[in-house]
């Protein structure tokens, strides 16, 4: 029983090794499209916010995936960008 666990762990730390990286460079773009946003509601935005929810939501059924829990994930995600834009602009007090 442990060898399997190790097994699944080794797979988990493998899908790891290509998610960080793809989430860092998600952050640098994220952080770079905030040059071209000048107000709150531009940094905010919320159609934008659900356009990609909604591609999201597509892709994870197409991965049969759990679609409640990678779009949980990725609301945070475009949250905790959006909350690093503001700061970034000085619009957001840490």
């Amino acid at each position: 029983m442990q060898e399997k666990l190790n097994q699944i762990r080794n797979a988990i730390d493998a899908v790891d090794n290509q998610l960080v990286p793809l989430l860092a460079e998600r952050i640098e773009l994220a952080l770079e499209a905030s040059h071209y946003k000048k107000t709150i509601t531009e940094i905010r935005g919320c159609d934008r916010v659900k356009v990609v929810l909604e591609s999201v939501a597509n892709r994870a059924r197409k991965a049969d995936g759990n679609v409640d829990a990678i779009v949980e994930i990725y609301a945070f995600i475009i949250q905790k960008l959006t909350d690093m834009q503001l700061q970034e602009k000085g619009m957001l007090q840490k």
